[in-house]
């Protein structure tokens, strides 16, 4: 407190000023740090659902095959993408650095663009059974050279689905569908 006491008025207006300073400037560096981004994760290889979706129709559950009977959507092996691209599109880049992982008998490091917490249980199938279309949380995935999320899937997002339910919306209020 003496070293404060023996400041001048200015020296302490500009200390002051600088602590303030100092305390906005890390707020702003901890919001964009947390902060959730709408770009698209970089991925091992470009993967185009525009050009397996929309040009091709490849439904989403080839790929993601245990949406069905899983809480969980695959993300699909090199083998499955070997399955097309042993034949198809075999010069392109991103089917070369496919290759290389399926040679060297590595699975493909994807980047998940959709997680969780946690704390949440989520189970695709159960949204599947209820016929909740995957656009509904992924957004127009067919339309997206790059997947990205495109949804903020938090609580109030599921809250508001969940209440536009016919059928058990007092059940899908349940604490525990979610938090298990």
């Amino acid at each position: 407190m003496r070293v404060i006491a023996g400041l001048s008025s200015r020296q302490r207006v500009l200390i002051g000023g600088g602590v303030i300073v100092s305390v906005l400037a890390l707020v702003v560096v901890i919001f964009l740090v947390t902060s959730e981004s709408d770009a698209a994760p970089e991925q091992p290889i470009d993967f185009s659902h525009q050009i397996h979706v929309a040009e091709n129709g490849m439904p989403c559950q080839y790929c993601h095959s245990t949406v069905h009977n899983s809480p969980v959507a695959s993300i699909p092996s090199v083998e499955k993408c070997m399955g097309c691209h042993n034949q198809i599109a075999i010069d392109s880049p991103g089917i070369v650095a496919l290759t290389e992982y399926w040679e060297n008998g590595e699975p493909i490091p994807w980047e998940r663009v959709h997680n969780q917490p946690s704390y949440v249980y989520f189970s695709h199938q159960a949204h599947v059974a209820a016929e909740v279309s995957c656009g509904s949380c992924h957004g127009d995935v067919a339309s997206m050279a790059a997947a990205r999320q495109v949804v903020h899937m938090n609580m109030g997002f599921c809250l508001d689905c969940h209440a536009e339910q016919d059928n058990g919306r007092e059940e899908l209020y349940d604490c525990v569908v979610c938090h298990r």
